[in-house]
């Protein structure tokens, strides 16, 4: 369910119009679902707003009562999927049980890779929005997606060092560096992929990364 307050603040910003705040939350949820999958399917540039609309079921004329252009669909659709992330990362440091490092991480992987925490169309949009989005001509000041795994990671990486898990005669900022482009590349594969991360296959590449970290 899309957080009004959020909508609210999309309005002062004038990301989106006052008559898209009035529409009934699920006709928004439509909107949103209806961006997430036309970029992440044909990216910014090979979206069309004929193409938008005709999948939203809107005219062209109602499209441009909601929002001022594509450039503004484009930033409301990566705000409210940085709002889930947000969401998300809270519920996992609520939810995750283990206590070493790499455990940590293992957990992590198989959470954000699986079915239950983002949807196919929401991991495509991830890689869309991280990689894709940083080599066009488009620029959202403020929306850095990859940050809240970085955070998460940096969380694990720090504790890990005072613990002695993790070595420390290398720089510490260094090594989060590492750890977190080695975990976004393995998400990546999975994302790309389609294919959900289970233990058989993702402890090995936990193992093989600590093997370089380790103390």
């Amino acid at each position: 369910m899309i957080d009004e307050n959020l909508i609210a603040e999309l309005v002062r910003r004038k990301v989106v119009t006052e008559t898209f705040r009035r529409l009934p939350p699920a006709k928004k949820e439509k909107l949103y679902s209806t961006a997430l999958h036309i970029f992440a399917k044909y990216g910014y540039d090979g979206m069309a707003i004929d193409q938008f609309c005709a999948n939203a079921r809107i005219s062209k004329g109602s499209f441009f009562q909601y929002f001022p252009s594509k450039t503004h669909l484009l930033e409301f659709a990566l705000l409210l999927f940085d709002h889930t992330l947000i969401e998300v990362s809270e519920k996992l440091r609520e939810t995750e049980t283990a206590v070493m490092a790499k455990d940590r991480l293992l957990q992590l992987i198989l959470a954000l890779g699986g079915r239950d925490v983002l949807q196919a169309v929401e991991k495509k949009f991830y890689l869309f929005a991280v990689n894709s989005l940083h080599h066009s001509a488009v620029a959202v000041e403020g929306i850095q997606l990859e940050r809240h795994l970085y955070d998460f990671i940096s969380e694990v990486v720090r504790r890990a060092v005072e613990t002695r898990e993790v070595r420390s005669d290398y720089a510490t900022e260094a090594t989060i560096r590492f750890v977190a482009r080695t975990i976004d590349g393995i998400l990546t594969d999975f994302f790309l992929s389609g294919k959900i991360p289970d233990r058989e296959t993702t402890v090995p590449l936990i193992e093989y990364l600590f093997d370089g970290i380790k103390n």
